[in-house]
């Protein structure tokens, strides 16, 4: 698959924001994002799907797809495009089973090894691109994971043959090693939510980085 160089990840953080997390998206989409992923860590099912399912139907008529984080049972249930998978999560063989073959699947990894299982695996149980990381230190990962580093994101998009999305700690400062990394995209959260104009600044990314 295909990625663009912006990645945004929304991150919805507690039952409050949800009218937030919405609006941030929609000013993605209409930036020119065509791919992003909800995150959602501390709400109920029913809240994480009912957001899930009015940011769909939102960003449908934009042309940007949406993936969920960790929960196959909120992708299904929204009508999302597909579903990014941690380690811990339901393998990528049981999402797609689950999901169907046109889904899109990701899986995150922090080791080289996790990766090459991740692409190794049968064609059904083989996601569509393998997120990589952190690379830099990251707030949304303090105190869970160290950096990884450039030297680690190259080796991984060396080896890989799927796509690979960097993530940790990535602004647009940071972008251009990623690029140079071999990385096909970077997944940004801090940053674009703690600009006043996160469409502004999508556009910028989507300027100054794409091919």
């Amino acid at each position: 698959m295909k990625l663009a160089c912006l990645y945004p990840v929304v991150n919805l953080l507690d039952d409050g924001d949800s009218d937030n997390s919405l609006a941030l998206a929609v000013a993605l989409a209409e930036a020119g994002v065509t791919l992003m992923q909800l995150r959602c860590k501390t709400s109920g099912t029913g809240d994480y799907c009912r957001l899930a399912s009015l940011v769909v139907e939102a960003l449908r008529p934009l042309g940007c797809s949406l993936l969920i984080n960790d929960r196959v049972d909120v992708a299904l249930a929204s009508g999302a495009a597909g579903v990014h998978l941690g380690q811990d999560d339901l393998p990528v063989g049981e999402a797609r089973a689950i999901l169907g073959n046109e889904a899109i699947i990701g899986l995150s990894s922090h080791e080289l090894a996790e990766a090459e299982r991740g692409w190794s695996a049968d064609a059904d149980a083989r996601p569509d691109y393998i997120a990589f990381g952190p690379v830099f230190e990251s707030p949304t990962k303090a105190g869970v994971r160290s950096a990884r580093g450039i030297d680690a994101l190259a080796r991984v998009c060396e080896l890989s043959p799927l796509p690979v999305v960097a993530i940790g700690g990535i602004t647009l400062e940071l972008a251009p090693s990623i690029r140079l990394a071999g990385a096909a995209a970077s997944a940004v959260i801090s940053e674009l939510e703690q600009t006043r104009a996160p469409g502004e600044l999508a556009r910028r990314w989507l300027a100054e980085l794409s091919p």
